[in-house]
């Protein structure tokens, strides 16, 4: 495995995913051993009389359900670290965002216009007059919601 060292956790976390994909490769020919003799991780390797089964190659079967057995273990291993590296990539980015002062804030761009709140529906009583008052534009139709708050 690899050990970790001075590279960006970018880095890092790049040869963790490419540690990865060689597992995923090679659980994948131990698979296809399986495959082509006709056998899984739990199919016996004996016939009905107790005897090893001819058509397999039993080695063959018993080396490839070991070594999938290892590899999927070593891939659950590596795939926490790769867990962590994104926790530490996040928080790291998360940190720097917040200390970076430059930054402008996002600008608070309305995505959708309220025209009028149904009497009594989930969004009015979700919402407090006062607030509707800042968001909603007096019309005839909201004359009497906007009366309840203050006057602008």
């Amino acid at each position: 495995m690899n050990t970790p060292t001075k590279q960006s956790p970018a880095d890092d976390l790049n040869a963790l995913i490419t540690s990865k994909n060689s597992i995923e490769g090679e659980i994948e020919s131990q698979a296809a051993i399986l495959r082509a003799n006709n056998s899984t991780l739990v199919s016996p390797l004996t016939d009905g009389d107790g005897f090893p089964r001819a058509d397999i190659d039993i080695w063959a079967v018993r080396h490839a359900r070991v070594r999938i057995i290892r590899l999927r273990n070593d891939l659950s291993s590596l795939l926490d670290k790769i867990g962590m590296a994104l926790e530490h990539i996040h928080a790291s980015r998360s940190a720097e965002a917040t200390t970076n002062e430059e930054t402008p804030p996002p600008s608070l761009v309305p995505f959708a216009k309220v025209d009028a709140v149904a009497p009594r529906s989930p969004a009015q009583l979700a919402v407090s007059p006062n607030i509707t008052q800042s968001y909603v534009p007096r019309t005839n139709a909201t004359e009497g919601t906007a009366s309840r708050g203050s006057h602008h």
